[in-house]
């Protein structure tokens, strides 16, 4: 983004909790040491509660927010969000970060289940870019969408979960491929195994968190602010010609499946 004389204009989906949360924490405090101006942000949630609540802690240190409480499943709030944002008088960052996950396999999955899922992690996104497109474009803005390593690794029993995800990965490389002359950049950012209010249960058992840190080359479940710290770069100057990418945060996770088999018996040539 290029230099501006007001606090970065931002929309971001999913704000309320676990990572959305740090990612508008995040953006915040970037708005504030890039620019030296509060940030002005639209803050959209399911939960409206806890979006206002997020909203008032910003408001305390100087930010403009608007949160909004708003099923990204529907269709016409995309839209609404855009227009909320234009107040600012354009946008610097999208950041559809929206999603849920429903356990089933593929034999058990119940259609309205599936298309709940697509519209939240497909559907959500490409709207949401095509109404913040006139504005990002005013700006050379950037996008960011939030997929998984799901995305690209099949994840069970999350029978929607995966494909969905993969779809947004393509998603955003056909939105980055038709805007960038434009000057819009888009990119994903894939989580790996992330510690939220959503997996909090999972993680308190001791056991069950040993296995899973056992599998990460890293060592350690990454935290919500590991995903905001991410975000910041991929919105902010220094990926000025990063686009199109899928910026995967795992701790290598997904490079394990050959590491993790046995080579004994191993000889060259």
């Amino acid at each position: 983004m290029t230099a501006v004389s007001h606090g970065m204009r931002i929309i971001l989906t999913g704000a309320a909790r676990g990572i959305g949360r740090a990612m508008a924490e995040r953006l915040a405090r970037d708005s504030l040491q890039r620019h030296g101006l509060p940030a002005r942000m639209v803050l959209a949630d399911l939960h409206r509660d806890e979006v206002e609540s997020l909203a008032a802690q910003l408001r305390r240190d100087g930010a403009e927010v608007h949160a909004i409480g708003a099923d990204m499943a529907d269709p016409a709030t995309p839209a609404q969000l855009v227009a909320a944002a234009a107040e600012f008088g354009g946008l610097d960052a999208v950041i559809s970060n929206a999603g849920a996950a429903i356990p089933a396999s593929l034999l058990e999955a119940r259609l309205e289940d599936w298309d709940k899922v697509f519209a939240l992690h497909v559907r959500a996104a490409w709207l949401l870019g095509r109404a913040a497109h006139p504005l990002l474009k005013a700006a050379r803005g950037s996008m960011v969408v939030t997929t998984s390593i799901s995305g690209s690794q099949p994840t069970a029993p999350l029978a929607a979960y995966s494909p969905s995800k993969a779809a947004a990965l393509m998603l955003v490389r056909q939105m980055a491929l038709e805007w960038g002359p434009d000057g819009i950049r888009v990119n994903a950012l894939s989580p790996g195994i992330t510690e939220t209010p959503g997996t909090a249960a999972v993680y308190a058992d001791a056991q069950s968190r040993a296995q899973r840190e056992a599998c990460v080359p890293l060592r350690r479940i990454a935290r919500a602010e590991d995903m905001a710290n991410a975000l910041s770069f991929l919105v902010g100057p220094d990926a000025g010609y990063v686009s199109g990418t899928d910026l995967l945060v795992d701790g290598a996770l997904s490079s394990v499946l050959m590491g993790s088999l046995t080579m004994s018996g191993w000889k060259s040539g």
